[in-house]
């Protein structure tokens, strides 16, 4: 069984926590993982990349648990179940590709002028 624990977790609220979900491999596997007491998962690949340099739109990633850092946030283990069983996602690299599959845009611009400039215009 994998699940993915912060380090902090037997201090840590329950939402920090995700899994468990049934998984193979081992060190000698594509899927490496390694294994303690009772077949706990306790390290292995939490990020896998295929790059296909040929045809950059055709690359897949995985990221684990989700997109996302904020435990809050909708994206924080949305991907997950697709790690734990082996998916991926598309690694979109063309801007045709992108603007053809993005969900939303975010735009970042600064609060005022000068703001987040280095010090002397350096």
């Amino acid at each position: 069984m994998a699940a993915l624990l912060r380090p902090e977790a037997s201090t840590a609220p329950g939402w920090q926590e995700v899994g468990p979900a049934s998984r193979g491999g081992s060190g000698d596997t594509v899927g490496a993982a390694a294994w303690g007491s009772g077949f706990r998962q306790t390290a292995g690949a939490g990020f896998r990349l295929v790059v296909d340099v040929g045809a950059w739109d055709h690359s897949v990633a995985m990221n684990t648990p989700g997109q996302s850092g904020d435990p809050h946030g909708e994206h924080y283990a949305d991907l997950f179940e697709q790690w734990a069983g082996d998916g991926s996602f598309p690694l979109l690299y063309s801007s045709a590709a992108v603007e053809k599959r993005a969900v939303r845009t975010i735009a970042l611009r600064p609060s005022a002028p000068g703001v987040g400039q280095p010090p002397n215009g350096r």
